[in-house]
């Protein structure tokens, strides 16, 4: 296993331990708006900055890029496939922060359960077909280098101690 997919890995297992309190959160018995306020606005924040502007674009904009480069289809393969899904959720996350605006948390939680099960199926195949692809198709040093590249993207990206934070709002999702 290669250092950058290694930190895409890890970085759907953040997104895992997102979608399984927002699980919880969808059962919860508690339906105070002000609850539900705080909780979708930082985790549509999360969605937007670490799932979608950090994650994705290390995939797209990087990984994705490499593994094209590499002799992989860009259009009607595991590429092209996961391009289209990571445009789904995003107009998933445009929908929940729609609702989220109208507090319309009903329709919130209908999208929140898409786009989980959406994210669900979508990090199985990464992990379990595309990363595996890159694993044999990427050297080593060539992973280090992509690593190196994913450093820098976070960096102008999401700029230096947002991931800190981010991690930090799921330790605070988990204790409620």
């Amino acid at each position: 296993m290669g250092k950058a997919t290694q930190d895409l890995r890890n970085e759907h297992d953040s997104i895992l331990h997102s979608l399984q309190i927002l699980d919880d959160i969808i059962k919860s018995e508690n339906k105070d708006p002000a609850f539900f306020n705080q909780f979708y606005d930082e985790f549509l924040y999360f969605l937007k900055i670490f799932a979608d502007k950090c994650h994705h674009g290390k995939e797209e904009n990087i990984l994705f890029k490499e593994l094209i480069k590499k002799g992989l289809p860009d259009e009607g393969g595991p590429v092209g496939a996961m391009l289209q899904e990571h445009t789904q959720g995003r107009e998933y996350i445009a929908q929940m922060t729609t609702h989220l605006e109208q507090q319309q948390f009903g329709k919130l939680n209908d999208v929140a359960a898409q786009y989980r099960e959406l994210m669900l199926r979508h990090i199985e195949k990464e992990n379990g077909v595309l990363f595996v692809f890159a694993d044999r198709l990427i050297s080593e040093e060539e992973q280090d280098a992509l690593f190196e590249q994913f450093e820098q993207h976070e960096e102008q990206v999401i700029g230096q101690g947002v991931h800190e934070k981010l991690h930090a709002m799921i330790e605070g999702w988990q204790k409620i």
